[in-house]
């Protein structure tokens, strides 16, 4: 395993991380303006999730991302369960703003629900404390109130994290906030197929010391190559509901990058050695429920740096090609 320094916060976090989504299992949530769907990627054994994570530790990995809106709080139960006898080898992040009551999602980053949600996060975790505490997709109307920042500011001052930060969604709010230096981490969505933060995210991060946590390195599972256009997914799947094009476009989008592949890269190995070249980029969160996947995934550290050429046919699949 490779090691990297989070930003200013001084943490060394493994380069491949675990995403903990998954590992929360089948949950059917409420959304306004979607109705009830699936907000999960499908059942899942507690055994196995204890034992991904045992076997995560074992591999290096030291980094784990969550939110109480997995599995409906679920993903954090297990989290707590598995790192009950070894909580001090471990850097735990998760966050804040969204939540479910009686199956009907909620958003709410106001300093009250905020300061009730973090406290409800470590009665799960079964910790005093996380080490890093994001907010979960704000808008910018929400950053604009403040309030969410003021939270976010208690939360460390009472010690129940340790370093705080935003899980964003445009990069122009990343880079506002790093400006305003009120975060020490930030988490993006950055992929093989999407790299644009690295236009000016990245750069901002590596000016302000700001770490950056990679999501999304898998675009919904379709980008290691085993997922096709016509693949099925049980009721209890997320991707059950999603837009036929937007997976016409992903599995395209990897059968293009398969001539980067080889005995020594797959495709998933790719596309987590693609984002952790991009500078500013401290470590992929790789969601999973599979040790096999896990495995892989750990397994792009090893393989040989990507050339020149190989990133010049990646531009070309990116369509930024000159």
């Amino acid at each position: 395993m490779q090691y990297r320094t989070l930003g200013r916060t001084g943490l060394e976090v493994s380069t491949v991380s675990l995403g903990a989504w998954e590992i929360g299992g089948a949950v059917t949530l409420t959304f306004d303006g979607l109705g009830t769907i699936p907000h999960g990627w499908g059942s899942t054994d507690d055994a196995a999730s204890l034992d991904l994570i045992a076997r995560s530790r074992d591999a290096g990995v030291n980094f784990i991302d969550t939110a109480p809106i997995y599995g409906d709080g679920h993903s954090e139960e297990v989290i707590g369960e598995a790192l009950a006898d070894c909580r001090d080898e471990w850097i735990v992040c998760t966050k804040g703003g969204h939540g479910a009551a009686e199956g009907k999602a909620w958003t709410d980053f106001s300093r009250e629900k905020l300061l009730w949600q973090i406290d409800e996060s470590l009665r799960r975790l079964r910790m005093d404390h996380v080490d890093v505490y994001l907010l979960h997709g704000p808008s910018a109307d929400d950053i604009a109130r403040g309030e969410c920042l003021e939270a976010m500011e208690i939360i460390r001052e009472q010690g129940k994290a340790r370093f705080v930060g935003v899980s964003i969604g445009p990069n122009e709010m990343g880079v506002e906030l790093m400006q305003r230096g009120v975060v020490d981490v930030l988490q993006q969505s950055i992929s093989i197929i999407a790299p644009q933060a690295s236009e000016a995210l990245l750069p901002a991060a590596v000016e302000h010391n700001v770490g950056i946590v990679a999501r999304g390195v898998f675009g919904q599972g379709f980008l290691p190559g085993t997922l096709k256009t016509d693949s099925e997914f049980g009721d209890d799947d997320r991707r059950s509901w999603q837009r036929a094009e937007a997976r016409q476009a992903l599995v395209a989008k990897a059968d293009a990058l398969r001539a980067l592949t080889g005995p020594e890269r797959s495709l998933a190995q790719l596309c987590v050695q693609y984002v952790l070249q991009l500078t500013g980029v401290t470590c992929v969160i790789a969601g999973t429920s599979k040790w096999s996947h896990m495995r892989e995934n750990i397994a792009a550290v090893d393989a040989p740096p990507l050339t020149d050429e190989h990133l010049r046919l990646i531009a070309q699949v990116q369509g930024r090609a000159e």
